[in-house]
Formats: C-alpha cells, sequence, structure tokens
C-alpha cells in the first residue's frame, strides 16, 4: 500500500512539472549558417499528449509541420519540418524551461537525404 501512496505521488509530481511547460513563448534563434531571426513556440497538452506550434523567421515568416514533441520534466524536444528554397527540411529542437525563459540549441537537415544544414541556438521568454 505504501509503495503505491509513493508511485502515485511520483506520478502528480511528474505531470505537474511537466505542465509547467504549457505556453507561448518569443523569442529568436542564431545559426551558424548564418541565419537568424524570430522564433515561436505554443506548447500545449490534450488528453496527455503534448502538442506544439513553431513559427519562425527566415525571410518570411515560416508556419512548420510539427512531427513530434517530447516532454520530460522542465525538457522539451520538438521536430518540426518546413519547406525552403525547394528543399523539405528538418529541425530538431530541444530546450529546458528556467523561470518563463525557454532555451537550447537545434539542428537542421535536408528530410531527402539527410544531410546538415544548419545548427544553432534559440531563447524564448514565455508571454
Amino acid at each position: 500500500m505504501h509503495r503505491w501512496i509513493v508511485w502515485a505521488a511520483f506520478l502528480m509530481a511528474a505531470v505537474l512539472s511537466a505542465a509547467d511547460l504549457t505556453g507561448t513563448y518569443k523569442g529568436s534563434y542564431d545559426g551558424s549558417a548564418g541565419a537568424s531571426g524570430d522564433f515561436m513556440i505554443t506548447l500545449s497538452q490534450s488528453g496527455g499528449q503534448w502538442n506544439a506550434d513553431v513559427s519562425f523567421r527566415l525571410g518570411d515568416v515560416v508556419k512548420a509541420k510539427t512531427m513530434s514533441v517530447e516532454v520530460d520534466g522542465a525538457k522539451v524536444k520538438v521536430v518540426y519540418q518546413f519547406d525552403f528554397q525547394d528543399a523539405r527540411l528538418e529541425s530538431a529542437a530541444t530546450g529546458e524551461l528556467k523561470g518563463d525563459k525557454l532555451e537550447g540549441t537545434y539542428e537542421t537537415k535536408v528530410v531527402a537525404d539527410g544531410s546538415a544544414v544548419d545548427q544553432g541556438q534559440w531563447s524564448a521568454t514565455r508571454q
């Protein structure tokens, strides 16, 4: 019985800490290939499933298609795809929440052949 109570408390703590990521974050990114600009991510949860909407400025505003979202406590990994200059690209952005600031790194590759395109840092503050 005691083990069950400890397990239930652990699960509740994990769920509550993950729920802290919910919100809209606005900031910027800076890549090694010279690209930089505005970055926005909205994280939401529905029925225990995490969702993310990602957009950023790469010349024009790019609205990405989210492929997957993983949340582990204060850490998040979002994989999203977008089209740029006749190529389908995929970025994997990982970050960690510190206060109201979500920050981390990203890597971008070409979907067709997996070749690396860019990597860099991003930072966004909860609105």
